[in-house]
């Protein structure tokens, strides 16, 4: 791979790592005051166990490319194959794997953790939808990691060097289930607020924010599209070359990023009502936290609870 195009991955990963942290810290920060219950303490977690992986994730990249470009100062780019395909970078390729897998469903599992924050206001349909979208997200993640670990067999072969290596996701049987699962269960985690909006009566900016928030999301599922063509092409090509499995790392981060800025954005609103807002008897934080409108009645669902969202 040319040295600009190895900067240039440094460079993304750099940059998304750095707005990772920024924005979990950030986002914890602005929603500090917020009621505790277990399905928020759920979603955090799940969001900052998804800030450690993505900082572990940079860690092994950045070693594997110190590696790589050592190997080419030294021995020139002939070398790189034959060199950077040692026991320990297959290990970390392998971590590097598992970590990608839990970062994308721990996205997953922090919106659903949100959406469980909000059950008692939702419609019956859309909770038992709820339901379904969290038990196929679970059921998907053990099912992908499962394959992962076990489908290789002993797990050794996924890092060895001999002819028995046995890489699991550049199978055909792992490529399309982890893709296959990923893109639907994200799909599904989007659909679920979808139907939540159509039972609530919001003001036209609301609507062009929640817009946005959602062209985000679906850039996210479009982002897993890309990848899945990339790991399609490497498979079906056994193109195992370093250049053709660092474009589906890219395209892994650019989902990740896309998912991660769609989840933090709904707080940069609490932050400005906490800025501008001067009206009202209660705490901006309390009158905002779940809130879509100012409307006092414009987040009853479906079922006519009345609860604010």
């Amino acid at each position: 791979m040319p040295e600009d195009d190895v900067n240039g991955f440094i460079a993304l990963v750099t940059f998304i790592t750095v707005l990772t942290i920024f924005g979990t810290v950030g986002r914890l920060w602005i929603l500090r005051r917020r009621p505790r219950t277990l399905a928020v303490n759920i979603s955090d977690a799940a969001f900052v166990l998804f800030t450690v992986l993505m900082v572990a994730t940079a860690g092994i990249a950045f070693d594997v490319v110190r590696q790589e470009l050592r190997i080419r100062r030294d021995f020139g780019d002939e070398a790189i194959p034959d060199m950077l395909f040692t026991e320990g970078y297959l290990k970390e390729f392998f971590a590097i794997t598992l970590f990608c897998t839990t970062q994308v469903w721990l996205l997953k599992g922090a919106f659903l953790g949100y959406y469980w924050s909000l059950k008692d206001s939702l419609a019956e349909r859309i909770r038992r939808l709820l339901y379904a979208v969290s038990v196929y997200c679970l059921a998907t993640y053990i099912g992908v990691l499962s394959f992962q670990l076990g489908y290789c067999s002993p797990l050794s072969t996924n890092w060895s060097t001999g002819s028995d290596r046995c890489l699991a996701t550049l199978t055909v049987p792992g490529m399309i289930l982890q893709q296959w699962t990923n893109i639907t269960s994200d799909i599904m985690v989007l659909v679920v607020p979808l139907f939540t909006i159509s039972s609530l009566n919001l003001r036209r900016k609301d609507l062009y924010a929640l817009s946005v928030v959602f062209l985000i999301g679906t850039l996210s599922i479009a982002a897993s599209v890309v990848r899945f063509t990339q790991v399609y092409y490497v498979v079906m090509h056994a193109d195992n070359s370093i250049e053709a499995i660092r474009r589906t790392l890219v395209w892994a981060v650019i989902e990740k990023l896309f998912a991660f800025t769609a989840f933090c954005l709904p707080c940069l609103r609490v932050f400005y009502r906490k800025r501008h807002s001067s009206s009202g008897s209660l705490p901006v934080e309390k009158r905002t936290l779940f809130s879509t409108s100012s409307h006092p009645n414009s987040c009853k669902s479906g079922n006519g609870s009345g609860q604010s969202c």
